[in-house]
Protein backbone atom coordinates (compact mmCIF):
# COMPACT_ATOMS: atom_id res chain seq x y z
CA UNK A 1 0.00 0.00 0.00
CA UNK A 2 1.45 3.36 -1.00
CA UNK A 3 0.42 6.54 0.75
CA UNK A 4 0.19 9.74 -1.27
CA UNK A 5 0.64 13.32 -0.20
CA UNK A 6 -1.78 16.17 -0.99
CA UNK A 7 -0.32 16.54 -4.50
CA UNK A 8 -0.92 12.88 -5.37
CA UNK A 9 2.79 11.92 -5.19
CA UNK A 10 4.20 9.16 -2.99
CA UNK A 11 5.41 10.42 0.35
CA UNK A 12 9.05 11.36 0.53
CA UNK A 13 9.67 9.06 3.49
CA UNK A 14 8.94 6.03 1.33
CA UNK A 15 11.75 7.08 -0.99
CA UNK A 16 14.14 7.64 1.91
CA UNK A 17 13.16 4.31 3.47
CA UNK A 18 13.62 2.54 0.16
CA UNK A 19 17.04 4.13 -0.27
CA UNK A 20 18.14 3.05 3.20
CA UNK A 21 16.90 -0.47 2.65
CA UNK A 22 18.61 -0.69 -0.74
CA UNK A 23 21.90 0.56 0.70
CA UNK A 24 21.69 -1.90 3.54
CA UNK A 25 20.89 -4.78 1.20
CA UNK A 26 23.80 -3.78 -1.05
CA UNK A 27 25.98 -3.81 2.03
CA UNK A 28 24.80 -7.29 3.02
CA UNK A 29 25.23 -8.74 -0.47
CA UNK A 30 28.52 -6.93 -0.94
CA UNK A 31 29.62 -8.20 2.43
CA UNK A 32 29.02 -11.77 1.41
CA UNK A 33 31.03 -11.24 -1.75
CA UNK A 34 33.84 -9.45 0.05
CA UNK A 35 33.95 -12.00 2.86
CA UNK A 36 34.94 -14.68 0.40
CA UNK A 37 37.33 -12.37 -1.42
CA UNK A 38 39.15 -10.49 1.32
CA UNK A 39 39.76 -12.91 4.16
CA UNK A 40 39.38 -12.14 7.84
CA UNK A 41 38.53 -8.42 8.03
CA UNK A 42 35.14 -7.87 9.71
CA UNK A 43 32.33 -8.07 7.18
CA UNK A 44 30.85 -4.70 8.09
CA UNK A 45 34.22 -2.99 7.63
CA UNK A 46 34.71 -4.59 4.21
CA UNK A 47 31.21 -3.53 3.17
CA UNK A 48 31.85 0.02 4.31
CA UNK A 49 35.12 0.06 2.37
CA UNK A 50 33.24 -1.04 -0.70
CA UNK A 51 30.47 1.52 -0.22
CA UNK A 52 32.89 4.37 0.44
CA UNK A 53 34.92 3.48 -2.65
CA UNK A 54 32.07 5.07 -4.61
CA UNK A 55 32.57 8.41 -2.83
CA UNK A 56 35.14 11.15 -3.24
CA UNK A 57 37.80 11.33 -0.53
CA UNK A 58 36.11 14.02 1.56
CA UNK A 59 32.70 12.30 1.58
CA UNK A 60 34.27 8.89 2.23
CA UNK A 61 36.15 10.20 5.26
CA UNK A 62 33.06 11.96 6.65
CA UNK A 63 31.01 8.78 6.17
CA UNK A 64 33.63 6.57 7.87
CA UNK A 65 34.14 9.04 10.72
CA UNK A 66 30.47 9.03 11.67
CA UNK A 67 30.23 5.25 11.52
CA UNK A 68 33.36 4.85 13.66
CA UNK A 69 31.97 7.34 16.21
CA UNK A 70 28.63 5.54 16.28
CA UNK A 71 30.18 2.04 16.43
CA UNK A 72 29.71 1.63 20.21
CA UNK A 73 25.96 2.02 19.66
CA UNK A 74 25.66 -0.81 17.14
CA UNK A 75 28.69 -3.01 17.93
CA UNK A 76 26.87 -5.24 20.43
CA UNK A 77 23.96 -5.70 18.04
CA UNK A 78 26.45 -6.68 15.32
CA UNK A 79 28.10 -9.22 17.64
CA UNK A 80 24.72 -10.68 18.60
CA UNK A 81 23.83 -11.00 14.92
CA UNK A 82 27.09 -12.85 14.20
CA UNK A 83 26.47 -15.22 17.13
CA UNK A 84 22.93 -15.91 15.95
CA UNK A 85 24.20 -16.65 12.43
CA UNK A 86 26.85 -18.99 13.86
CA UNK A 87 24.13 -20.89 15.72
CA UNK A 88 22.19 -21.38 12.47
CA UNK A 89 25.36 -22.72 10.87
CA UNK A 90 25.90 -25.02 13.84
CA UNK A 91 22.37 -26.37 13.54
CA UNK A 92 22.68 -26.91 9.80
CA UNK A 93 25.99 -28.73 10.17
CA UNK A 94 24.89 -30.98 13.04
CA UNK A 95 25.03 -34.71 12.27
CA UNK A 96 21.33 -35.03 13.06
CA UNK A 97 19.17 -32.23 11.64
CA UNK A 98 16.81 -30.82 14.27
CA UNK A 99 14.09 -28.70 12.61
CA UNK A 100 12.82 -27.35 15.95
CA UNK A 101 16.27 -26.15 17.02
CA UNK A 102 16.92 -24.77 13.53
CA UNK A 103 13.67 -22.80 13.60
CA UNK A 104 14.56 -21.47 17.04
CA UNK A 105 18.02 -20.43 15.78
CA UNK A 106 16.43 -18.70 12.80
CA UNK A 107 14.00 -16.90 15.09
CA UNK A 108 16.91 -15.75 17.23
CA UNK A 109 18.74 -14.55 14.11
CA UNK A 110 15.64 -12.66 12.92
CA UNK A 111 15.35 -10.89 16.27
CA UNK A 112 19.08 -10.07 16.25
CA UNK A 113 18.78 -8.81 12.67
CA UNK A 114 15.94 -6.48 13.59
CA UNK A 115 17.89 -5.03 16.52
CA UNK A 116 21.00 -4.59 14.37
CA UNK A 117 19.10 -2.91 11.54
CA UNK A 118 17.39 -0.61 14.00
CA UNK A 119 20.61 0.48 15.68
CA UNK A 120 22.80 0.57 12.58
CA UNK A 121 20.25 2.46 10.49
CA UNK A 122 20.47 5.39 12.91
CA UNK A 123 24.24 5.55 12.36
CA UNK A 124 23.76 5.14 8.61
CA UNK A 125 21.30 8.04 8.45
CA UNK A 126 23.70 10.22 10.45
CA UNK A 127 26.58 9.29 8.12
CA UNK A 128 24.53 9.98 5.00
CA UNK A 129 23.57 13.33 6.46
CA UNK A 130 27.24 14.30 6.41
CA UNK A 131 27.61 13.57 2.68
CA UNK A 132 27.47 16.15 -0.04
CA UNK A 133 24.55 15.95 -2.47
CA UNK A 134 26.97 14.40 -5.01
CA UNK A 135 27.99 11.79 -2.41
CA UNK A 136 24.39 10.84 -1.66
CA UNK A 137 23.73 10.65 -5.39
CA UNK A 138 26.74 8.33 -5.82
CA UNK A 139 25.35 6.00 -3.15
CA UNK A 140 21.91 6.00 -4.71
CA UNK A 141 23.35 5.27 -8.14
CA UNK A 142 25.50 2.44 -6.74
CA UNK A 143 22.53 0.69 -5.11
CA UNK A 144 20.59 -1.84 -7.15
CA UNK A 145 17.05 -0.71 -7.82
CA UNK A 146 14.01 -2.84 -8.34
CA UNK A 147 11.02 -1.53 -10.14
CA UNK A 148 7.85 -1.93 -8.13
CA UNK A 149 5.28 -4.27 -9.60
CA UNK A 150 2.34 -2.03 -10.32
Amino acid sequence: MIFYDANGGPRRWLLVGSLLLNLFLVAVVGGQYLRHREGNAPVLMRVLQHVTSRLDAKDAEAFRTVLRQEAPRYAQAQENLARARAEIDRQLLAPQFDPVATRAAMQQWRAAWNVFVGTFSDALVEAMGRLSPAGRRALVNAAPHQRPDL
